[in-house]
C-alpha cells in the first residue's frame, strides 16, 4: 500500500476558501485592509522606533550622571580652599543629604 499525506489533499480545498472568502469583497473592502495594514506597519515601525530611541536617552543620561557623580567625588576629595565655588554648593548639598532633620 502507498501511504499518503493528508495534508497536500488540503491544499485546493484551503484555496478555494481563501478565493472564496476574498471575492465576497468589494474593492473598497480591499483598499480598506490594505491602507489597515499599511497603517499597522508604520505604527509597529514608530513604537520600535521611539523605544530605541528613548533606550539611548536613558543610556546617555545615565553616563552624564555617573561622570557628574565622578566629578562631585573628586571635587568633595579636595579640601574646602581648593573647591571650585559652584561646586561648593553642590558638594555641601550632596555631603549634607544622609542627614535628616532629626540628626541636627
Amino acid at each position: 500500500m502507498h501511504c499518503m499525506d493528508s495534508t497536500s489533499h488540503q491544499m485546493p480545498y484551503w484555496w478555494s476558501a481563501w478565493l472564496a472568502f476574498f471575492s465576497t469583497l468589494t474593492l473598497y473592502d480591499c483598499v480598506f485592509c490594505v491602507g489597515a495594514a499599511i497603517s499597522a506597519f508604520f505604527t509597529i515601525k514608530t513604537y520600535y522606533a521611539s523605544r530605541r530611541e528613548r533606550r539611548q536617552q536613558l543610556e546617555e543620561e545615565r553616563k552624564r550622571t555617573e561622570m557628574l557623580r565622578a566629578y562631585l567625588d573628586s571635587v568633595i576629595a579636595k579640601p574646602e580652599s581648593e573647591r571650585p565655588t559652584a561646586a561648593e554648593v553642590v558638594a555641601k548639598a550632596t555631603e549634607g543629604e544622609g542627614k535628616t532633620d532629626a540628626d541636627t
